[in-house]
């Protein structure tokens, strides 16, 4: 009788992980064995196909912990040996074998080179699983081990550089942050561009929480976006992840895929023992690139207060000191600021190291009834700056039964949850960033550092209020200042925009938290003879909350934040999602026919309770009020008053008919096409106007097999073409929505005309060759791609004031994908090198916008304050900024002996025609027109220019290129991966900033050239060379005008190159006895750049929102890092 090791209800929960008992019974049970072991020596030697030794091949005796690796020349030696025992022989890139010894002659071996996957049944569309060869249209999968070898918390950022055709953008949010995908060019200017994201058949809504919105004041507050329902996912769950680039593969999905689908199959339990498998990442990260800037010069100090620039005096070298100035007029009297005579590397001292660790536990084990997953893990990140950190816990569980051979039942759940502390972006007034890089230079940080804040008394911004008179005891309106006291901030100035940045990153404190339930039961029975029904549900609960703390004396845009501001946001989200297939699959002689038809239903609906308000005690009566505030710093919803909460619930339902079809002749030639025909709601608000609220959509496709075909011996030549029409909805809007104020009873119209609403719908043509010669081990897979998108949904504004939605515009997209890999077996004895390239071509193109007066109109995004445009212009590419020019000359201009002007050539050339024109204050302007000097000699205004009327480039690159290898030498693999982009532009508009300032390294370089060169300007100031030396400027005013009234001079090339992904590990094969194997690697993610530009990380984006890619403002700096995986299964 076996002795009881563990309590009932510890034995209860280890079987309902591992679906019972069963899953711990070994297969076969063995009978004892004497301790007299036969000392019996098995020799040997294994070679590959062609009779080359296969060195490192490793040799074991299955159900023993006995085993060795062969030497140089492929031979090997095992000791104590029993006559019988099963012998494995096992080399990366090869077939294992297994034989059995019978005690006496050696065991040789030759090892066959693993087959290519052509035979491999992947996972398309609705989950339908097909042979890989038989796919019309371009599929890219990554397996496990690919995503896991440097893995990153985000698991989409794991796939840059990975798969042709494919865009990643990380957006400024750090660790947790949500991450942009783009496959194949962005197709919609104010619709959705992102493609649709599956996990194991199920559609996932995959919206980025606080995603930026007001492209226009992005200079003017803080901007941290958070994450999405991907972001939240344990990659180490993760199978593989299969990548439908096109339309055509997408088709089954309908409306929610028109712009590709990123499908994901979670791991599930296996037959056999008990598999643990654990995972530990830790990765130490530091800023790749900051700012440059410049130590020398400092700021202006006079009674008033500190100039906020750094155009003032040298620092003459020492220690810090004090200066008194004059305190805000809210606050009153005088104060000391704490200043320093040289500047310290400031950036460097407010980064810490940032430490990531990434920790997983898995089991699985089953029977062949029952199969069972669990997975438990952790991802922590402290942040490269101190009060910013993230944490995720994830607990996943999946369950498989098999009854009767015909039926199965899947069964996963999952639960999430995320917590981020003061998450930082980008943006200014409320960064840290933008508070640190602009400070003058003769700021003491050190000292504000340890001194946030003190005890003080300020004055609140005037307010009205009703006082009673005290005789009467009648109320009159008056007005009047609370005086209020507590913790004052410290800082060199008292004024808009600026703050203490450890003020903000100890004081305004953020907190957000995301809990999530999703899971879906599936189940499948096997009718009869290939006839088969699936029916599957999924539900998603999220629940999302935020809250804010911003401190009484932070300084806002305008003025300073005198009682503290409180925020607080809860979120419910409930999704579920069902769907029901019929398929059929025969085999009848030469031909092979696969069918399904299926119905999908789809509903969302969401709550959200907002509560925005002053952090102080509410002292209304009655809605009027009577006294005013004194309490500061209430971080409570009940402060502020009414008002202050609002409440909002929104839903959305779709559903769909679809069908598709497959039919293969001798497994060389595959016609295949699909239909779908969607329901939806937003399409019911317009029955009135007799619009329908259902839209069919399709896709054909063939490939042949022209190896097969020819009977052309070891190589593989598929060639595929596809066409596609899938449509994409418009936004889930009430356009016709009435509100009520609740006090008034007044009712109002949302801003919007009616007008025929039509869906988006993407066109697509695919066609592709993908070949495999010299025994697989060269691959080439060559994609040529048009898409375009109709119908494009747009807003304009019309002439009675509301918006006008239209359904007309067209963008085109169209290029070339090509994935080119080669396998050395042996390249030289024991060492395997496998190698592979990924390029991609897109060229973009605005075909249509909307027609008003017979033309096409321009559609323009105003960006960042009013100095970037993003224009969509007809027959130009999407993404293109315009940007206010210089004014300029417009011919050359000669002064003549007497001092006249002219444009005829006598005298002295002063100006070339396109030379900036410098004004009568000494500085450049923008207004994009040109100057030109008439036949009298005066300077005129030509005639032309306009506002944004510079091109100065798209944000968007047409090229991209990776280049990934990985070395095996006997238990040691080293990996890397290089990859960039060519073309595109970028813009910094933090350089702006500080140049206008004086604050940057370019300013203080060209000051320093003018102290020493002596070059002055007209006025006597410090001079700047421009025009080629013809011109010399203000230098100061030059860069103050550049540096606010335009971007021109921040717009960067976004061509780079990187190495991107690092990895050196050692794996310990059958450590702990069969099939116990541990791995540990060296990794490090981001380590430099090999080509770049640009001042700034070209490939890091403010947002993830549309027309926001290439904009960079005080962002948080992407990291590298550096760090150690290791891997443990027993």
């Amino acid at each position: 009788m076996i002795k009881p090791m563990l309590s009932a209800r510890a034995m209860l929960l280890v079987a309902m992980l591992t679906g019972g008992v069963g899953s711990f019974v070994p297969t076969s049970v063995h009978a004892a064995t004497s301790n007299v072991q036969q000392k019996n020596v098995l020799k040997g030697r294994v070679i590959d196909a062609t009779g080359e030794p296969a060195v490192g091949a490793y040799v074991i005796v299955v159900g023993t912990g006995t085993g060795t690796t062969t030497e140089v020349n492929g031979s090997f030696t095992l000791k104590n040996v029993k006559p019988g025992a099963s012998i494995k022989v096992s080399l990366i890139g090869y077939k294992s074998q297994t034989v059995k010894w019978d005690g006496s002659s050696e065991l040789n071996f030759t090892l066959e080179e693993e087959t290519s996957n052509l035979n491999e049944v992947v996972v398309t569309a609705m989950g339908i699983t097909r042979k890989a060869s038989s796919l019309t249209y371009s599929t890219q999968m990554l397996r496990s081990d690919e995503l896991m070898k440097v893995q990153d918390p985000n698991l989409v950022n794991s796939i840059e550089g990975k798969i042709s055709g494919v865009t990643i953008t990380p957006s400024a949010g750090g660790a947790g942050g949500a991450s942009k995908i783009t496959l194949r060019g962005n197709k919609s200017i104010q619709g959705n561009n992102a493609p649709l994201i599956v996990v194991d058949g199920v559609p996932m809504t995959n919206n980025v929480r606080g995603q930026a919105n007001q492209a226009y004041n992005l200079t003017y507050s803080s901007v941290a976006e958070g994450s999405d329902p991907l972001s939240m996912i344990n990659p180490d769950d993760i199978e593989s992840m299969n990548i439908l680039k096109g339309a055509n593969a997408a088709a089954l999905y309908g409306s929610a895929a028109a712009n590709g689908v990123v499908m994901i199959t979670t791991k599930k339990g296996k037959e056999g023992k008990l598999d643990v498998n654990f995972t530990s990442n830790v990765t130490f990260e530091n800023p790749l690139l900051t700012p440059k800037l410049q130590n020398v010069y400092g700021a202006e100090v006079t009674s008033g207060g500190l100039t906020l620039d750094s155009w003032g005096a040298k620092l003459p070298g020492g220690g810090a000191y004090t200066a008194s100035v004059n305190a805000a007029p809210t606050i009153g009297g005088t104060r000391n600021i704490h200043l320093r005579n040289s500047a310290n590397d400031d950036i460097a001292n407010f980064f810490r190291t940032g430490l990531t660790a990434n920790n997983s536990v898995s089991l699985s084990g089953g029977t062949e009834k029952i199969k069972t997953y669990f997975s438990v893990a952790n991802s922590h990140s402290n942040g490269m700056l101190e009060s910013n950190n993230y944490n995720r816990n994830t607990l996943s569980f999946r369950q498989s039964y098999n009854f009767w051979n015909r039926v199965n039942i899947d069964v996963n759940a999952n639960y999430v949850q995320t917590k981020t502390n003061n998450r930082i972006g980008g943006g200014t007034v409320g960064n840290p960033l933008y508070d640190l890089y602009t400070m003058p230079r003769n700021v003491d940080l050190a000292y504000y550092r340890n001194h946030i804040s003190t005890l003080g008394n300020w004055q609140s911004a005037e307010r009205s209020y009703f006082k009673a008179d005290p005789v009467t005891g009648a109320y009159t309106e008056t007005s009047g200042r609370s005086q209020l006291s507590g913790p004052l901030q410290e800082w060199a100035f008292q004024t808009a925009e600026k703050n203490n940045p450890y003020w903000l990153l100890n004081k305004n404190n953020s907190v957000s938290q995301d809990d999530r339930f999703y899971g879906n039961l599936q189940g499948r029975f096997d009718i009869y003879d290939g006839l088969a029904f699936q029916a599957r549900v999924s539900i998603d609960h999220s629940r999302y909350s935020a809250e804010g703390k911003t401190y009484a004396t932070t300084w806002g845009p305008q003025a300073m934040n005198d009682f503290g501001t409180y925020y607080l946001s809860n979120n419910r989200t409930n999704e579920i999602y069902t769907d029901y297939l019929l398929s059929y699959n025969k085999q009848i002689q030469d031909w092979s026919v696969s069918t399904t038809a299926g119905w999908v239903g789809h509903v969302i609906e969401s709550t959200n309770v907002n509560t925005y308000t002053n952090a102080s005690f509410d002292t209304s009566q009655s809605y009027i009020l009577k006294e005013l505030p004194t309490v500061i710093n209430r971080f409570d919803p009940s402060s502020g008053g009414a008002g202050g909460t609002t409440k909002n619930t929104s839903s959305n339902w779709d559903k769909a008919a679809l069908f598709t079809a497959q039919v293969g002749w001798k497994d060389m030639v595959y016609v295949d096409g699909s239909y779908r025909r969607d329901w939806y709601r937003t399409f019911r608000q317009f029955s009135a106007l007799g619009t329908p609220d259902n839209y069919g959509y399709f896709g054909f496709g063939a490939n042949a097999i022209l190896s097969s075909l020819f009977n052309w011996k070891d190589e593989y030549v598929k060639y595929r073409v596809s066409y596609s029409e899938v449509g994409n909805s418009i936004p889930n809007v009430l356009f016709n929505s009435v509100t009520i104020d609740p006090r008034t009873g007044a009712a109002s119209v949302l801003g919007y005309n009616n007008f025929w609403p039509i869906p988006e719908k993407t066109r697509s043509f695919e066609t592709g060759v993908e070949t495999q010669f010299f025994n697989n081990r060269l691959n080439v897979d060559l994609t040529y791609y048009n898409a375009a998108m109709h119908n494009s949904y747009l807003t304009i504004a019309a002439s009675n004031g509301k918006s006008q939605p239209v359904n007309s515009g067209i963008i085109r997209n169209q290029g070339i994908e090509a994935t080119v890999g080669y396998d050395w077996n042996n390249l030289i004895p024991g060492l395997r090198w496998k190698t592979s390239v990924n390029v991609s071509y897109n060229h973009n193109r605005v075909e249509k916008t909307y027609v008003e007066d017979g033309h096409n109109k321009e559609m323009a995004l105003t960006v960042a304050g009013g100095k970037v445009q993003v224009n969509y212009k007809v027959g130009r590419p999407y993404g293109e900024m315009y940007v206010n020019d210089y004014t300029r000359w417009r011919d050359d201009v000669y002064r003549d002996e007497n001092g006249g002007l002219n444009s005829e050539g006598r005298g002295k050339l002063i100006h070339k025609a396109g030379d900036i024109y410098i004004n009568d204050q000494g500085q450049p302007s923008f207004d994009g027109k040109k100057r030109y000097v008439n036949s009298a000699g005066n300077v005129r205004v030509d005639k032309g220019g306009e506002r944004f009327g510079l091109n100065v480039g798209n944000m968007n690159s047409n090229v991209q290129l990776s280049w990934s290898n990985t070395f095996f030498y006997k238990n040691f693999s080293l990996y890397f991966l290089v990859n960039g982009r060519i073309g595109g532009k970028v813009v910094s508009l933090t350089e702006g900033y500080l140049d206008r300032l004086g604050v940057s390294e370019r300013t203080g370089e060209a000051r320093r050239h003018a102290e020493a060169t002596g070059l002055k300007a007209a006025d006597g100031s410090w001079g700047l060379a421009i025009n080629e030396g013809r011109d010399i400027v203000n230098g100061r005013k030059y860069y103050e005008a550049v540096g606010s009234s335009s971007a021109i001079d921040y717009i960067y090339d976004a061509t780079n190159f990187r190495l991107r992904e690092l990895s050196l590990g050692y794996n310990w094969r059958n450590l702990l006895g069969e099939g116990k194997n541990l791995s540990v690697s060296v990794i490090a993610r981001n380590l430099f750049f090999i080509y770049k530009k640009a001042p700034v990380d070209p490939d890091i984006s403010l947002s993830t929102a549309n027309g926001l890619g290439g904009f960079e403002i005080f962002n948080l700096p992407s990291a590298r890092s550096f760090g150690v995986n290791v891997k443990l299964n027993f």
